[in-house]
């Protein structure tokens, strides 16, 4: 347990002010001492809003009870918080955020990029692992070397083409979108390029369909769980996060209607093929409601497609947009889960005069995407069938063998295997996700807990693993994982955690 302190509360303390301390998300990640990070934290739920001025922070106790650690690490957090003005105590009633302290503009630069705490606790862990670390936080696979290599040297001399003229092109290169146009049209979707716009991977795509379509407060329809990079682009554009189940077979269609017909939300976020986290796969029959349903309301469907090529199985059905060519329904994709991460080469497929409009916009976030990219791009995506069957054998041998070792060496945690994709949705017999994160980092394992893929904060009795590590990684990150819930548990005379219920 962190900070070595028994916990004897077998319920979450309570206090007078509606502050929940999991809100925090996985704020022990990253390197730095524990109070630090705390304070960060709470730095950042001032800075956005979570905890107004005004508010009461909870006692130290309670609180460092309800986080598992040590009075003293929250001690000198309050202490650090009290030092920068961000907080004040008042003797004999506790400690304050300081009222009138802390103007929007004073933090505007830094606002944008800690809205969204439990996505931002992703990053930093990704970005700050010690060294020695397994890593289950991302899930994308090591560079298709020999063909980057290949088709690297035969786009330089694309490239030196390209270099008599200014170098930007907006929308992408005519023939990248050619090519992207011609796949979509072997799917089942009929494309031209006017429809395509090149962006800088789905990250990008996602984010500027959020600029686009809504406005602060706007509600928007995410899956419940769901890629948690959407649910950071859309906290960040400050809308409405509407929660939609997702079952055995994706999305729940009805629950779909049921949203759009009562909230009229600007956009629905959908990721029917491989779904990420579950790896489900929405079928036709569900594709083709979704479709009557942009037609008939014209809600706006994004329908995120970059797993789509990592089956396990059978060929999944076309995209959504193939059942309803005129509405408007967006399709984004990538080339990074299939040829390499470090390759930003993503796409937006939809009606010409809303691919317009997203290009006008992107001009304004990067005037161009980099035709370098792009060029090595227009390479390697005709070898994507090719790819995409070495991938796949790849992908289900380490899932195979990480199932293997799951029933081994946790047999009371339970999944469904995917049918296609890169990732594990584990459930573990009680809501401890967060607290395993917390104790896995100190057995040298990484992980990310399941409410940091939920815009409602839900799925705390889930974990998502990867399976992108070769089989000795894999091997021995579920050994330290063992460990790591050994130690959650209780087991081996170590304290069972308060707040595991």
């Amino acid at each position: 347990m962190l900070g070595g302190e028994r916990i004897k509360s077998q319920s979450m303390p309570k206090w007078t002010d509606p502050f929940d301390p999991r809100r925090l998300g996985d704020w022990s990640f990253g390197t730095g001492p524990m109070y630090g990070r705390l304070a960060q934290s709470l730095e950042a739920a001032i800075d956005t809003g979570q905890l107004p001025a005004g508010t009461r922070l909870p006692p130290e106790r309670p609180l460092a009870e309800a986080l598992a650690v040590s009075r003293t690490t929250v001690v000198l957090a309050y202490r650090r918080l009290r030092s920068t003005g961000l907080v004040e105590s008042r003797q004999g009633s506790g400690t304050f955020v300081a009222r009138g302290s802390f103007p929007r503009s004073r933090r505007a630069l830094r606002e944008d990029t800690s809205r969204s705490f439990l996505v931002d606790s992703v990053t930093r862990a990704a970005a700050e692992e010690p060294a020695g670390t397994i890593s289950f936080m991302g899930a994308c696979l090591p560079a298709a070397d020999d063909l980057l290599l290949e088709a690297w040297a035969a786009a330089q001399s694309d490239v030196r083409g390209l270099g008599g003229h200014a170098g930007y092109s907006p929308q992408g290169l005519p023939s990248l979108r050619q090519t992207i146009a011609t796949w979509f049209g072997r799917r089942g979707l009929p494309t031209t390029p006017d429809e395509v716009l090149v962006t800088g991977g789905a990250q990008q795509a996602i984010d500027l369909v959020a600029r686009l379509f809504t406005t602060s407060g706007a509600s928007v329809v995410l899956e419940d769980p769901t890629y948690l990079g959407a649910i950071d682009a859309f906290a960040l554009a400050r809308t409405r996060l509407l929660s939609l189940p997702v079952g055995p077979t994706g999305a729940d269609v009805d629950a779909l209607r049921r949203l759009v017909t009562e909230e009229a939300p600007a956009l629905c976020y959908l990721v029917p093929t491989f779904h990420n986290p579950t790896g489900t796969v929405l079928p036709e029959s569900g594709r083709r409601a979704v479709a009557r349903l942009a037609e008939d309301t014209g809600t706006t469907i994004l329908e995120d497609e970059s797993l789509a090529e990592l089956s396990f199985g059978s060929e999944p059905p076309p995209p959504i947009a193939a059942f309803a060519p005129r509405a408007p329904v967006l399709t984004v994709g990538s080339i990074s889960k299939l040829f390499w991460g470090g390759l930003r080469v993503g796409w937006i497929r939809g009606p010409r005069p809303l691919i317009a409009r997203l290009t006008r916009l992107k001009v304004t976030a990067d005037l161009s995407g980099s035709v370098v990219s792009q060029a090595l791009a227009i390479r390697v995506l005709p070898h994507r069938d090719e790819i995409a069957q070495r991938r796949r054998r790849e992908s289900l041998a380490r899932l195979d063998h990480l199932a293997t070792l799951l029933h081994e060496r946790l047999p009371e945690w339970s999944f469904i295997r995917p049918e296609g994709g890169l990732t594990l949705w584990v459930r573990l017999p009680v809501a401890a996700a967060e607290e395993l994160a917390r104790a896995g980092v100190r057995h040298g394992v990484s992980i990310v807990p399941g409410a940091v893929h939920s815009p409602s904060g839900a799925c705390r009795d889930h974990v998502r693993l990867p399976f992108v590590l070769d089989a000795g990684q894999l091997r021995e990150g579920v050994d330290r994982l063992a460990r790591a819930w050994d130690a959650c548990r209780g087991l081996e005379g170590e304290k069972r955690l308060g707040v595991i219920v």
